[in-house]
């Protein structure tokens, strides 16, 4: 383990240890293969799934025991990663789509590169009465028309997420009658309006699946759910596209990078 030297003028404190138990070695394995898991090593939704490696070779290649090798295994079963199959071993099965926070795009089309084709289905289009805080957001009159989309996303015959999204007035003409389950709001916006989008303000948050989300994304009342807040702003900082996207937690997770400037 390299070490650094120490401040000038100061002597450097001993080395401090701490070896841990079999439990804190088991949630560090279950974390390292979790990384790996959301990463596709294992393979994934787009990818063939081989099994994992048997819990030996864990062991040897993560410098822990076997048994703690075997709780981790425990623990992401429980979170419905992995399942084992007797007399084939132990398989992905929670693999979860991964979108990128540091590019504004849609889903479909930060999707696109990995060849993973995304079924929408339309729940709702229509022209809306802005509400004091959709007003507020979109910063127009309250009252206004906008047009309100709702969309039901999946990927591979399971949902994955629902959307609803509150445009400014003058993508009403665009959007109604668009055929939102094959073309991206972004791109019609940009194609048949003329407009440039610039940035976004995103806020995430836990919550619980109501009843009527979780019949519609196939999940039980109370399930965890990752809300995305985004607020769309124009290249001119004007306020268009307001959205909140429930994912399925088991389904989905998002991904940046943040640089230390």
């Amino acid at each position: 383990m390299p070490r650094f030297p120490a401040p000038h003028g100061f002597p450097r404190p001993p080395l401090r240890q701490y070896p841990g138990t079999r439990a804190d070695a088991a949630r560090w394995v279950r974390d390292t293969l979790r990384s790996q898991i959301l990463e596709g090593v294992f393979g994934g939704l787009a990818a063939p799934m081989p099994p994992l490696p048997p819990e030996t070779t864990l062991a040897a290649e993560l410098g822990v025991s076997r048994n703690a090798v075997r709780e981790a295994l425990d623990l992401l079963r429980a979170e419905g990663l992995i399942t084992r199959v007797p007399g084939a071993g132990t398989f992905v099965t929670g693999a979860k789509l991964r979108q990128g926070l540091d590019r504004l795009e849609g889903l479909a089309e930060s999707l696109a590169g990995h060849h993973i084709p995304v079924d929408n289905r339309v729940l709702s289009v229509r022209e809306a009465a802005a509400t004091p805080f959709v007003a507020r957001k979109l910063e127009v009159a309250e009252g206004t028309p906008v047009v309100f989309v709702e969309r039901l996303r999946s990927v591979g015959g399971v949902p994955l997420s629902l959307d609803t999204s509150s445009l400014r007035p003058e993508a009403l003409p665009v959007l109604l009658g668009a055929d939102l389950a094959h073309i991206d709001v972004f791109s019609l916006l940009e194609a048949e309006l003329g407009l440039k989008l610039g940035w976004a303000e995103v806020t995430t948050e836990a919550v619980s699946a109501d009843e009527a989300t979780a019949a519609l994304l196939r999940i039980r009342p109370g399930s965890p759910l990752l809300l995305l807040h985004r607020l769309t702003y124009l290249d001119d900082d004007t306020p268009f596209d307001l959205e909140a996207i429930r994912y399925r937690g088991d389904r989905f997770c998002l991904v940046t990078k943040i640089p230390r400037a």
